[in-house]
């Protein structure tokens, strides 16, 4: 079929953009025409290849990649689902199809789940091969860029709809792309008040044009006092946590209200202490842990609130760059300049 470009990750130390065979699809699988992949921190940490990329599974080399949005150029012959010339985004958990949680409705939580862009090849390339099960049509009114961010969305979204935020107050702890697409999310859905919190200024800023009432950079302000004050000592009826950081969980038991909820976004890199007698069963609070999307009950979600211009991602997505500029995306998101990174293809 041809060459295409590539962003391979060809060694440990090595990253590089090549051209490479055009892939082909199997029975069940569908060849999309990339057009626009978003950088994730996950990237980053491929790019790095640090400890968790070295625990991952992930065989060498390989295209990076796992964010994208594209049209259908090839189905394989037992694929139903989609058509050639289909706007599509793609699901990254690919399912097993037959474990229990999968016949269950939990197909994202598959116990024998795979990725896409970790244990596959990825889509920082201009075709790449997914399974038919995770190309989501989506309709034409969805960009290009909208659509290569539609899997961060859905998770952040999944945890506004899983704490029922409508009418409630909502912290939201860390303004990357996620704790971002949380507050848009909160502000689509209804929650009365957000407050958003980082460290970064710039972040802030966005988090202001995307729906926070609120915003406290817990360098400057006592974030627990600021919650407090603003819900008349009550605290919190919601926190989502998309930072990850273990200081940060941990203090928003001091301002979750009783019967409160916690979603957990962000992979804290340590364990977390937490007196449970205190924090969580005296106070009836509610942990839920967030990994990805509801296949697909999240993504008919994101497709109509994203139609009707209910739901803003806009900005969000700060760079767009060629792949051939691929460095400087990086560089760019490694730095903390850059929000959002797409690539057009």
């Amino acid at each position: 079929m041809g060459d295409m470009l590539a962003l391979v990750k060809t060694s440990p130390t090595v990253a590089e953009l090549v051209n490479v065979p055009i892939p082909e699809c199997g029975p069940e699988d569908v060849l999309v025409r990339v057009r626009a992949a978003a950088l994730c921190g996950t990237d980053l940490h491929i790019f790095a290849w640090n400890a968790w990329a070295q625990g991952a599974g992930i065989k060498l080399p390989f295209i990076m990649g796992h964010e994208f949005c594209g049209d259908v150029a090839a189905v394989g012959s037992a694929v139903k689902t989609v058509s050639i010339g289909d706007k599509v985004s793609g699901e990254t958990h690919v399912p097993c199809g037959y474990c229990y949680q999968c016949l269950n409705g939990e197909q994202h939580i598959c116990n024998n789940l795979r990725l896409f862009g970790v244990h596959r090849n990825g889509c920082f390339a201009e075709y790449a091969v997914i399974p038919a099960v995770c190309a989501k049509p989506i309709p034409p009114a969805i960009t290009y860029e909208t659509g290569s961010v539609m899997e961060p969305l859905g998770t952040a979204l999944r945890a506004i709809v899983e704490t029922n935020a409508a009418g409630t107050n909502v912290v939201v702890l860390g303004c990357g792309p996620i704790g971002l697409f949380a507050v848009a999310s909160a502000a689509c859905l209804g929650a009365a008040g957000i407050i958003a919190a980082d460290i970064s200024d710039a972040r802030l800023k966005i988090a202001a044009q995307m729906g926070a009432g609120r915003t406290i950079n817990p360098t400057n302000d006592d974030l627990a006092e600021a919650v407090l004050r603003a819900t008349n000592g009550y605290g919190a009826d919601i926190v989502i946590d998309a930072s990850g950081s273990v200081a940060a969980v941990k203090q928003s038991f001091s301002y979750l209200r009783k019967g409160g909820k916690i979603a957990l976004i962000g992979l804290p890199d340590k364990p977390i202490e937490l007196e449970l007698g205190k924090e969580v069963v005296f106070k009836e609070a509610k942990i839920i842990g967030i990994h990805g999307r509801k296949m697909f009950e999240t993504w008919t979600q994101m497709e109509n609130l994203l139609s009707t211009g209910k739901l803003l991602v806009a900005p969000a997505i700060t760079h767009a760059l060629p792949l051939s500029r691929w460095r400087e995306g990086i560089e760019l998101a490694q730095s903390g300049q850059a929000c959002k990174v797409i690539f057009n293809l």
